[in-house]
């Protein structure tokens, strides 16, 4: 999607049109074609859910502030490339070699085989993630847990075509906040929604609250840390 990223940054009656087409369906968004249909990869030109999936995630792209789309590591705009065909089970890909990584520390307990950075890395992150890092952010920077929840179940309870018209408004809630949904993956799990719903939902869902529990653990150990800083400071009489 970086195609699209560069065309609605550098045209603007590029963006106007890409715009044109959010929430709408495959028959009504005649201004899109001349953009998007190059991109599409030829084995998806007879799924109509996967072009779907590449109308719209062209369109929310093109919808942003100039930059609000981009995470500030660049991570929110690194998408598949044009004619990479992606997963169409909605699954996270095992990718064919696992990374290597030690699988014991010093006192010989077990460690996982892949830090959740390098798992991010490999799969990509969930609406439930990005959501979970608004949330992160603080309620003057961010979104509040309770807004973010109730939106999250909103989107997860939708069919496909409920789906397409309710992520506008959840994108630019993220990205206004500067936490850009993981384009690459939105279009992968737009493209599964259809036949893996339910899966995909439960996955948003777990990925967020995890997200917050491991927030409120890291959050608490550091109050600790910093409540025993005084004690270990204080001299020996």
């Amino acid at each position: 999607m970086n195609t699209i990223d560069r065309i609605s940054t550098r045209d603007p009656g590029a963006r106007a049109a890409l715009r044109s087409g959010l929430g709408k369906g495959l028959d009504d968004i005649p201004r899109m074609h001349r953009i998007v249909a190059p991109l599409i990869p030829t084995h998806a030109l007879g799924d109509d859910d996967a072009q779907r999936a590449f109308y719209t995630v062209a369109a929310l792209l093109a919808s942003q502030k100039p930059g609000a789309g981009r995470s500030p590591d660049g991570a929110g705009t690194a998408g598949l490339p044009d004619d990479t065909p992606p997963d169409t089970t909605g699954h996270s890909p095992e990718p064919a070699t696992p990374p290597a990584a030690d699988t014991t520390t010093d006192d010989h307990s077990p460690m996982p085989a892949a830090t959740a950075a390098q798992r991010r890395h490999l799969y990509g992150e969930s609406l439930g993630l990005a959501y979970a890092a608004a949330v992160a952010r603080g309620t003057r920077n961010g979104i509040r847990e309770s807004a973010a929840e109730t939106r999250l179940n909103l989107l997860t309870r939708q069919s496909a075509s409920g789906l397409h018209r309710h992520l506008p408004a959840a994108v630019r809630q993220l990205c206004d906040k500067n936490t850009p949904p993981d384009w690459a993956k939105l279009l992968v799990d737009l493209r599964a929604w259809p036949r893996d719903r339910k899966h995909i939902a439960r996955r948003w869902l777990q990925d967020f609250y995890r997200a917050r529990r491991q927030a409120e653990l890291d959050a608490a150990r550091a109050t600790d840390d910093a409540s025993a800083l005084p004690a270990r400071n204080t001299p020996t009489p």
